[in-house]
């Protein structure tokens, strides 16, 4: 049972990553075919470190996820620029505005982010991500089921008990951490839905999914105030005005970010309070 849903659960994300190269390849400018790619990937980083504690495990996949990684990181650029433009468009409805400056320097960034991807598609194949499943499948087959799963729910515990909550005025690195943390548990969760007790399943997986997207939306908007406070900087130095409209901006970021962060720490807060 446990190892053919493993097995399943990395055929599926395999095939999944796969799909996501192929509409690449056709088009390197399509934003949901990058994202649903950069997913699978941390998808497949997370259920190798759960994998790695099997007991007796001996596979190393690093080989097999190397190239896909590196699309990954190089996609990374396309999909931070198209998130902050519709991101920044949301806050210039919101004080009748159009940053001009910052629109060009984030087209620029996605063009030059889509050459990039690219040239790195014409040089990359997935044939060993192809394969990873079955040489997994092949590498765990003589596992105990059992002290598998005890190694994997201990595991589980160690991971909710290592995320904690941020001081106030942590530096927003530290939150970026836990954010990534709390995505890893989650996604590690989610594999083991049919083999764990419903305490994983129905609660822990629920608070880490609520907590994931909080962190999500505030890590946006801590990326679009930063972005916009450079570009307003390099329009000033360029001596170039800025309407009072930037200052707005700035502002309404500022604020959304504070309540976001709260609304972090309070889900956080009851992720960590939640026992295993």
């Amino acid at each position: 049972m446990l190892q053919t849903a493993l097995y399943h659960y990395l055929r599926k994300e395999c095939d999944t990553v796969a799909d996501a190269y192929d509409r690449l390849q056709q088009s390197p400018a399509d934003a949901d075919a990058v994202h649903v790619l950069r997913v699978g990937v941390k998808k497949l980083r997370a259920f190798f470190s759960l994998a790695q504690q099997l007991p007796g495990y001996a596979f190393g996949a690093g080989k097999h996820l190397h190239e896909v990684r590196l699309i990954q990181g190089i996609s990374g650029a396309s999909r931070d620029a198209y998130l902050q433009e519709k991101r920044l468009q949301q806050y210039e409805k919101k004080v009748d505005w159009r940053f001009s400056a910052a629109h060009l320097l984030l087209h620029s960034r996605r063009d030059t982010a889509k050459d990039m991807l690219e040239i790195t598609l014409k040089h990359c194949s997935l044939k060993k991500l192809g394969n990873l499943p079955e040489k997994f499948r092949k590498a765990i087959e003589d596992i105990d089921p059992d002290a598998a799963t005890t190694a994997l729910s201990d595991y589980l515990q160690q991971q909710h008990q290592h995320i904690q909550l941020p001081a106030s005025k942590a530096h927003h690195t530290v939150w970026h951490g836990v954010r990534k943390e709390v995505k890893s548990l989650y996604y590690q969760v989610s594999m083991l839905d049919q083999l764990l007790p419903a305490v994983y399943t129905d609660h822990l997986a629920d608070h880490a999914r609520k907590a994931g997207e909080l962190l999500g939306q505030w890590h946006d908007t801590s990326e679009l105030l930063l972005f916009v406070r450079n570009t307003a900087t390099q329009v000033r130095k360029a001596k170039m005005s800025l309407p009072v409209n930037v200052k707005q901006m700035i502002s309404l970021l500022q604020k959304d970010m504070k309540e976001e962060l709260a609304l972090c720490a309070d889900q956080v807060r009851k992720l960590q309070n939640i026992f295993l």
